[in-house]
């Protein structure tokens, strides 16, 4: 497990396309709700971890509480995802002041393994600026920032993220190829937690 580095769970979107909340959707494999399985990844590597979430999403605010994780209201999701960065790294850096960086994940992505996460967190811890796994070309997630980045990533705006300032510093951007799809395969419809046999 790592201390030095802080993990940041992005847990407010409002599942538009899924019909209801696919946050609390129990996964088939696991029989756990999905935002859960992804703390719980998270955590394992991760012990310095916050969730961010929309105040009024009671039934998730409780079910993360039980991992463990600490939880981080973000009074201003109406604003994208970029506001919930920001709200989770200056809480993270509240709680956690000698991070040296951060891993962002998707509570909608909960089959990304341990193994990947400590690889992004270690690329950090030895310097790497932005760090992702990489999966037949494409870039994955999650996604490490050194904590040289915490004044642009505490600039952020919009609803594309850290996207705008992976693109600045593609150049710095670390990545190492990984043999496993789920990095990009995250959950925004109910056919999506149904994995089609390759």
């Amino acid at each position: 497990m790592y201390k030095d580095i802080a993990g940041i769970l992005l847990a407010a979107g409002k599942s538009a396309r899924f019909g209801s909340n696919k946050l609390l959707q129990q996964l088939p494999e696991y029989q756990t709700p999905m935002a859960v399985q992804s703390a719980c990844n998270l955590l394992e590597v991760l012990p310095n971890s916050v969730a961010v979430v929309r105040e009024d999403d009671q039934q998730l605010k409780s079910l993360l509480s039980e991992t463990g994780i600490k939880l981080i209201e973000n009074p201003h999701t109406n604003f994208g995802m970029s506001s919930s960065i920001r709200c989770g790294i200056e809480s993270a850096n509240q709680l956690f002041p000698n991070t040296k960086g951060w891993v962002l994940a998707l509570a909608d992505m909960p089959y990304i393994p341990a193994a990947i996460i400590k690889q992004v967190a270690d690329a950090i811890l030895h310097g790497k600026l932005i760090a992702a796994p990489e999966y037949k070309n494409q870039r994955g997630h999650p996604v490490g920032f050194s904590c040289q980045l915490l004044g642009e990533l505490l600039t952020l705006t919009g609803d594309v993220g850290a996207r705008l300032l992976i693109d600045k510093y593609s150049n710095q951007l670390y990545t190492f190829e990984t043999n496993d799809e789920v990095v990009l395969r995250d959950i925004d419809r109910p056919k999506d937690l149904i994995k089609e046999d390759k």
